[in-house]
């Protein structure tokens, strides 16, 4: 049994914390030095694990110890105040709250009393996302507010109400977040997102405010309107292959849409299909469903507008890639809506290898699966022997070796060059 760890008095303020560090927003803690010595507790070590502890002393997680700062009340700063993650927008907000707190223990804390911070990660139930950046790992200015982090993306709310999406060098196979990052990924895919979205400007309006972020986030992140995400994955197929290959091979259609007899891997269908597919959470299967369902969810109007722009975006996208020898396979979108207009927004990423099957056009060969431009060679090695690693199990993947990273990440700088036409630096 590990020493505990208690954020927070005894009560519903202790279960808030617990919850907002089980969800990736709260990654570090202060705590006041005098009442560690007057409770005899060793301020933590750096790799120590602690068991988080409820209000009646039950584990609710363990955590691990990666950082120590001691410092006195008056000398935090915003990256260290945004990292506690309970959604203070400036620093004066979190002292006055924080004075106030240790004022109920009998604890009057000036701007020279001293305090520790610490930073954990969750390591046991092991998360399905890795630690989140914090401001100040990335050098933001008071009043950016962590907001949520997914598999390859972290989102923080601007002072102005706004979102800046930073694109992380993450990536992730079989509904796991490697423990390997693939160098300068983030910067490939958000780029790559920026440059699709001007080549799609005058079919449909995209969330993009400006590409000038602060800090250290530089060109992997973009600053975005917020929107009301609409709850449908606007899946467009051309060709045949993945999930909608095992459906056809099931019941002769894709999401409801039959299809020719005689079709296979890799085939070229007759036109661009809409198959889309509902939003799991992170660790879960996206769904494919038919159109019905989609009129079901957000209404026939609204269906009707998201199957004409998703298959007018794919039909000028699949033309530009072709035009660049590259086969745009199928691709995903997501839209929202600013609230109180109808209009749909293309938002989140948009046409990258994360999001989209790209071929090479001269090695095209229906009947037999095709080379691609993402993460073949990730996959390919965690399903070999040489991983060692069993998919149907619940181990973490191993790391990976230095040869699938270089090679995966030259698939993804060969997809960018070849597509946009421009050299990445």
């Amino acid at each position: 049994m590990n020493r505990p760890l208690e954020l927070g008095s005894p009560g519903d303020m202790r279960e808030r914390l617990n919850g907002l560090v089980l969800g990736g927003r709260k990654v570090a803690a202060f705590g006041l030095v005098q009442e560690y010595l007057d409770e005899g507790e060793a301020i933590e070590t750096v790799g120590e694990e602690l068991d988080l502890v409820d209000s009646a002393g039950g584990r609710v997680a363990t955590v691990r110890i990666t950082e120590v700062r001691e410092l006195d009340f008056g000398a935090a700063d915003w990256g260290l105040v945004e990292a506690e993650g309970e959604g203070f927008a400036t620093v004066a907000a979190w002292a006055q709250a924080h004075r106030d707190f240790w004022a109920t223990a009998g604890y009057e804390v000036t701007d020279g009393s001293a305090l520790v911070w610490t930073r954990f990660e969750v390591v046991d139930p092991r998360p399905l996302v890795p630690p989140r950046p914090t401001a100040g790992d990335l050098a933001l200015p008071e009043g950016y507010q962590h907001v949520y982090s997914g598999k390859v993306r972290d989102l923080f709310r601007t002072p102005d109400g706004d979102l800046l999406v930073v694109a992380a060098d993450r990536i992730s196979a079989y509904d796991w977040v490697l423990p390997t990052p693939i160098p300068d990924k983030g910067r490939i895919l958000n780029r790559m997102s920026l440059w699709w979205f001007e080549q799609l400007a005058d079919l449909v309006p995209n969330h993009v405010i400006t590409a000038d972020t602060p800090g250290l986030v530089g060109d992997r992140g973009v600053v975005c309107r917020s929107l009301d995400m609409l709850p449908v994955e606007c899946v467009v197929r051309g060709y045949l292959t993945g999930s909608g290959l095992s459906d056809y091979r099931r019941t002769g259609s894709v999401c409801g849409v039959t299809l020719p007899d005689g079709l296979t891997d890799g085939s070229r269908l007759p036109a661009p299909i809409f198959t889309p597919a509902t939003k799991a959470a992170i660790g879960d299967h996206d769904e494919n469903v038919d159109f019905d369902h989609v009129v079901a969810t957000v209404g026939p109007e609204l269906a009707q507008r998201l199957r004409e722009t998703s298959i007018a975006v794919y039909d000028r996208a699949e033309r530009i890639a072709r035009e660049r020898g590259i086969i745009l396979a199928d691709t995903k979108f997501e839209f929202g809506q600013v609230a109180g207009d109808p209009a749909i927004v293309l938002a989140d990423e948009v046409l990258t290898p994360d999001s989209s099957r790209y071929w090479p056009a001269d090695s095209w060969e229906p009947g037999r699966a095709q080379p691609s431009f993402d993460k073949q060679y990730v996959r390919d090695w965690l399903t070999s022997p040489e991983s060692g690693w069993d998919r149907t199990s619940d181990t973490a993947p191993p790391p990976l070796p230095d040869e699938v990273v270089a090679r995966t990440r030259a698939k993804y700088v060969e997809a960018y060059e070849r597509i946009t036409g421009s050299p990445f630096e």
